[in-house]
């Protein structure tokens, strides 16, 4: 694997029915050192990752007419196991806030690419910032993409670049 192939000209998304690709950023990142606690790296145990390498690709996108903004977030390891493993929140968390570079970095650390999503809710960790447009107006567009469109759509979009990189 080198390290030309994680940059946005080589890397091709394909298309992601129903919704609008705003941006797609590629970087490399070398070096990267973490502990992960078995708390933050479930059914896994205690994990150190040293000096990990992983092309670190974050695709935003849309789906036309309901005004969201979602971003994916994919780490594509070197030493890639063949395996994906996606990674998230519980809750009203969508999977990408304050613990998933916690979680991400377990799965890097044992070989799987990994991927997760903000559902288009920011690092909210509460629905108190987006479940309601006014006060007993539920965001029925925001409860959906946290609920399954957004999953869907991450798994769709982690495949292929898995596919795209490998």
């Amino acid at each position: 694997m080198n390290v030309t192939a994680c940059s946005p000209a080589a890397i091709q998304p394909r298309v992601l029915y129903g919704a609008d690709i705003l941006s797609l950023s590629a970087s490399w990142t070398s070096n990267f050192t973490l502990n992960v606690p078995a708390d933050f790296n479930y059914n896994h145990g205690d994990i150190a990752v040293e000096n990990a390498q992983f092309c670190n690709i974050t695709v935003t996108y849309t789906h036309p007419g309901y005004t969201d903004n979602i971003s994916v977030e994919t780490w594509l390891p070197r030493e890639w196991n063949g395996r994906l493993q996606a990674t998230g929140g519980g809750g009203w968390s969508a999977g990408r806030f304050v613990l998933s570079n916690f979680f991400m970095a377990g799965a890097i650390g044992e070989g799987y690419a990994t991927t997760t999503t903000d559902a288009g809710l920011g690092e909210a960790g509460s629905p108190n910032a987006w479940a309601l447009k006014s006060p007993g107006n539920v965001d029925l567009v925001a409860l959906q993409n946290l609920g399954s469109r957004s999953l869907d759509d991450q798994a769709t979009i982690a495949k292929n670049l898995v596919r795209s990189f490998y």
